[in-house]
């Protein structure tokens, strides 16, 4: 399975590191306040947080994962996009950057400090950084993988020098950096992608060669879901509810490392245009990420020999000469470094604001935190390289995900929701459904590890602990809210639908054009794959 990379290949990984810390550089000098540092200035236009957006969550993890899931299942892992993704994204651009941009707010858990208490934002803080630093380490740990599979490198030192090269340019450039390098890391990755799909359906006879060579089962997005006869033993209720609903809304309108390229946006219709634009990009993802896996699978399934997660490998290793396995490899390394990024800058941001001047020391000078960010930065890395070591542990790394999002993420769905459009919601019930609805989480994978609960594979598993762990967050919520006495003299402008900025168009009829035009593309596709 090795593959030799030569000289020419070495020297567009090389040009492409050297380029990623340039960038670095020449951004330090403009780094002259914490709010440059970890908040970008808030000047960048939206087709570049668009792209940033999307680009901060794909990853090499996703490009093989997805890939493995093509290949094994086909069509029915569109869902993760189609459902698990593009739904919250049209959520967060027309709603709910409308309170995040306009209340002014430097991170998602500073405002569970304006709209409900100090101690819900100080656990959403500390669960938001422990949840980055895990993930993060994944990203370090799948890169490891994919080049000890394909050239045999030592995946010690593939780790450290792959976080060394994040380290330089988010400690000298920070957001911003990070931003840029995250267009031109996506741009790197499509480009190194789309030979494969235009290779391989060129040889299968096209798009009509493919569907007649694949499987059956690999056809269709949502036959058999109603009653789990599928390759993945998926219901509609887990499917529509606890990834359509719960998951999805949870991690991308509260997950800060997304929602974080919006809040850097240079005003308000440009933020909100943000997530829209990503989503556009997003719709379009599977057929760079999913159809390599059905494109394997017709023809290599004797090479791949059930072993699904050397799909996307295979391929570049026999459609790709020199050259063009080195921008290949190049993809691999820039979708990695776009989700490693992404996951520090967003630990650097909250420690910054939400931990250590918050509740350590708020009365400091603007350059003593931006010290502080430069040093979170080293000290987030430290803990990815870490928690590479923890993901390593788990075998399957895409359930490792899933199952991590169903405990810390689940909850904030109902949290943000309440909190947005519900003006009762009381100060300790977000604490309280925070606590309890990530306890519930916790509770149901111990008890689906012990086997006292039994599911079909263990993404319906995640999918079940997503729903009861938002489920028991919102009932929570409702009952604190209820028994604790109603605050009336607290302020809620902005933060709230009924006292929102009305000095913004809060129903922009071209941000619904959009979010409109986006949903009946979305439906298009369900259609068309169903």
């Amino acid at each position: 399975m090795f593959v030799t990379l030569a000289p020419i290949d070495y020297l567009i990984l090389l040009v492409f590191v050297g380029f990623m810390v340039v960038i670095g550089v020449l951004l330090k000098k403009s780094m002259n306040q914490s709010s440059d540092f970890l908040l970008a200035g808030r000047m960048i236009p939206s087709w570049i947080t668009g792209i940033a957006f999307i680009s901060a969550n794909i990853s090499a993890l996703e490009l093989l994962g997805m890939s493995a899931s093509g290949a094994e299942y086909g069509f029915l892992t569109f869902h993760f996009y189609y459902l698990g993704a593009i739904p919250g994204m049209i959520f967060l651009g027309i709603f709910m950057m409308t309170f995040y941009y306009s209340s002014k707010i430097r991170s998602v858990p500073e405002y569970l400090r304006y709209r409900f208490n100090r101690p819900a934002h100080l656990l959403n803080s500390l669960i938001t950084l422990l949840s980055l630093a895990l993930g993060s380490g994944i990203y370090l740990y799948s890169l490891s993988l994919v080049f000890e599979t394909m050239f045999g490198w030592n995946p010690h030192l593939s780790i450290l020098f792959s976080a060394g090269i994040v380290l330089i340019y988010t400690y000298f450039g920070g957001l911003s950096s990070s931003i840029y390098t995250e267009v031109m890391q996506f741009f790197l990755t499509v480009l190194g992608l789309c030979p494969i799909v235009i290779i391989g359906l060129t040889r299968l006879g096209g798009w009509d060669g493919l569907m007649q060579k694949i499987p059956n089962s690999h056809k269709h997005m949502w036959l058999g879901l109603v009653n789990g006869q599928n390759e993945l033993g998926w219901d509609l209720l887990s499917v529509t509810v606890g990834l359509g609903f719960v998951l999805s809304f949870s991690y991308w309108t509260c997950g800060f490392t997304e929602v974080q390229r919006a809040m850097a946006a240079k005003d308000f219709r440009a933020a909100r245009r943000t997530p829209l634009i990503g989503a556009v990009f997003k719709l379009f993802l599977p057929f760079l990420t999913v159809i390599p896996g059905l494109i394997a699978l017709t023809e290599f399934s004797n090479e791949m020999n059930g072993e699904y997660n050397k799909s996307f490998l295979i391929l570049l290793k026999n459609f790709y000469p020199s050259g063009m396995l080195g921008l290949g490899t190049t993809a691999l390394l820039a979708a990695f470094m776009a989700g490693m990024s992404s996951s520090i800058t967003a630990m650097n941001t909250i420690f910054t604001y939400d931990i250590y001047q918050t509740y350590i020391n708020k009365d400091k000078k603007d350059e003593d935190y931006l010290k502080i960010g430069k040093r979170s930065t080293m000290f987030a890395i430290f803990f990815a390289i870490f928690a590479s070591y923890i993901a390593m542990q788990f075998e399957n790394i895409m359930n490792y995900i899933q199952l991590l999002f169903s405990f810390f993420s689940a909850p904030l769905i109902s949290i943000f929701l309440l909190g947005m459009f519900w003006r009762r919601a009381s100060g300790w019930s977000a604490f309280y459904g925070m606590l309890l609805g990530t306890g519930t989480g916790l509770v149901h994978f111990l008890l689906y590890s012990l086997e006292v609960l039994y599911y079909k594979s263990d993404m319906v598993s995640n999918f079940y602990g997503a729903i009861y762990s938002g489920l028991v967050c919102f009932l929570v919520m409702l009952i604190v809210s209820y028994i604790e006495k109603e605050d009336t003299t607290k302020d809620l402008t902005g933060l709230i639908y009924s006292k929102r900025d009305k000095s913004n168009d809060f129903w922009d009829p071209r941000i619904l054009a959009w979010g409109v035009g986006l949903i009946v593309l979305l439906a298009g596709f369900n259609i068309y794959f169903a």
